[in-house]
């Protein structure tokens, strides 16, 4: 194990920016694996940042969401549901690193009873086995299906998390030097841990050198000086927020208007449908007395309304044929002088 690097907390006293979630965009750290000492992980701070839900942690200003840390494992806790790793890396400070229980393969091997009906009784303790694990409400996996979900086909990618995590349980135990990468989270004691998505076993002096001076590079580079964004680019980086904003509500209102429109149409026409099966049912129907009248009446008084409408169409067109049409008008004199001169005549005796 190399020596210790030099530790420099981060300075209270300096007031850095805290950019916004739209910045992360330039940030060196946000999308990385952050390769930190234990002792940097328990000084980084919350400053009321989020993250896919989860507490987004900042050493100084530069924000971090996957850290990766090297030492060596100096304890195993093993827990009913849970294992924690205690890592040492000589930096003054051990953190403990958490993941699920490894699953367990259950035991094949049935007691051989001693009386003469040995399938019958194998038959019964098989069952009985197999009634406890439904009740308990536990699915045990056998040793070919462990293989299978752990030791991955040459080729095929398995994308690791925080629930099905890339650890080499059997190779991983006290004494031997690791590199474990995860999230960063406080537990109940407020303590930081890191929940394990993947572990290395690193063999050779050459490797845990390497490991340790991409720490070194790493805070030099980036995390010993505060993350600084200028106003063009913070301008920038707000408008594309802005603009995905915009149109993500816009697509929002498009699928509810297509919503309405589609429940509208269907109220339509289940109101048509009413409509018919009402209009259906009253001529099925037999007609009482009053209605028999009632209709009589209606009946009649529509006819009457025709027989007006058609006198008033007829006396219409007879009125109109005593005029001109409006091509003929300037070559015959109007009807008043017409009527005037046909009174004239009338009177002359002509």
């Amino acid at each position: 194990m190399t020596s210790a690097l030099p530790y420099s907390k981060p300075d209270d006293n300096t007031k850095l920016t805290i950019y916004p979630d739209y910045c992360h965009t330039l940030s060196p750290t946000i999308g990385k694996w952050v390769p930190l000492r234990a002792r940097d992980v328990h000084v980084l701070k919350q400053v009321g940042a989020f993250c896919e839900q989860r507490i987004l942690w900042h050493f100084n200003n530069h924000p971090i969401k996957w850290v990766k840390v090297t030492g060596v494992v100096v304890a195993v806790d093993e827990f009913k549901e849970k294992r924690i790793y205690t890592l040492d890396d000589s930096s003054g400070f051990c953190v403990e690193c958490t993941t699920i229980a490894p699953p367990e393969a259950p035991s094949t091997i049935v007691d051989m009873p001693k009386h003469l009906n040995q399938l019958a009784a194998i038959g019964a303790q098989a069952a009985k086995v197999e009634q406890e694990e439904r009740r308990e409400g536990k699915v045990k996996l056998n040793a070919a299906a462990v293989r299978d979900r752990h030791d991955k086909k040459e080729g095929e990618k398995k994308t690791p998390s925080v629930q099905e995590p890339i650890v080499p349980w059997e190779e991983v135990d006290v004494g031997c030097v690791v590199k474990i990468k995860g999230k960063v989270h406080r537990n109940w004691r407020d303590e930081m841990q890191v929940e394990i998505v993947k572990v290395e076993v690193i063999k050779g002096l050459d490797a845990e050198v390497k490991a340790w001076n991409e720490v070194r590079e790493f805070r030099d580079s980036v995390l010993g000086k505060p993350w600084v964004v200028t106003k063009e680019e913070e301008d920038r980086c707000r408008k594309i927020r802005e603009r995905e904003l915009r149109k993500s509500q816009k697509r929002a209102r498009e699928e509810k208007g297509k919503g309405k429109d589609k429940s509208s149409s269907e109220r339509r026409e289940t109101e048509h449908q009413r409509g018919r099966e009402r209009k259906d049912k009253q001529l099925e129907r037999p007609l009482k007395r009053d209605e028999y009248f009632s209709g009589e009446i209606k009946k009649r008084k529509d006819l009457e309304r025709v027989q007006t409408l058609d006198g008033a169409v007829k006396r219409r067109k007879e009125t109109d044929g005593e005029s001109l049409g409006s091509k003929n008008k300037i070559n015959y004199p109007s009807l008043a002088v017409r009527k005037a001169a046909a009174g004239k005549y009338d009177a002359l005796g002509i």
